[in-house]
């Protein structure tokens, strides 16, 4: 009985662990997160698109995670000028382990080191790992 109840605590650790219930923003830049396979996740950063910069992908391993859709630009406001938020959602696909790399930078600009990077260590695929999978 008490091996089924360490079990049953250490699945829904994961579980909950695995779960993010708010996008990662700057304030998660070099941080590392374990997720479940097939879990979507989203980074939401800010900047202001009239100045000429925008968020890409600059790295990114394919094989453990991938980006859905597109990145957009949603103002804070609708003041002409104001910054607003990039927000980008990934969902991982595979086993592993990758750093996930955004830039901050004008494409106009393409020899210009980027003002801001993000970076994530993600690791995908956790409950395989706990259970001896």
């Amino acid at each position: 009985m008490l091996k089924n109840t360490v079990f049953i605590l250490i699945v829904l650790l994961v579980m909950l662990s695995g779960c993010t219930s708010r996008p990662y923003t700057m304030k998660d830049n070099g941080h590392t997160d374990e997720l479940d396979m097939d879990s979507p996740f989203e980074i939401e950063l800010t900047g202001n698109s009239s100045a000429g910069y925008s968020w890409k992908v600059v790295e990114i391993d394919t094989d453990v995670i991938k980006q859905i859709g597109k990145p957009g630009y949603v103002p804070s406001d609708g003041r002409v000028g104001s910054g607003g938020t990039y927000p980008f959602r990934f969902q991982t696909v595979d086993y592993g382990e990758t750093e996930l790399v955004l830039a901050y930078s004008r494409s106009f600009e393409p020899g210009e080191p980027p003002p801001k990077t993000f970076r994530m260590k993600i690791i995908s695929g956790t409950m395989g790992r706990i259970l001896g999978e």
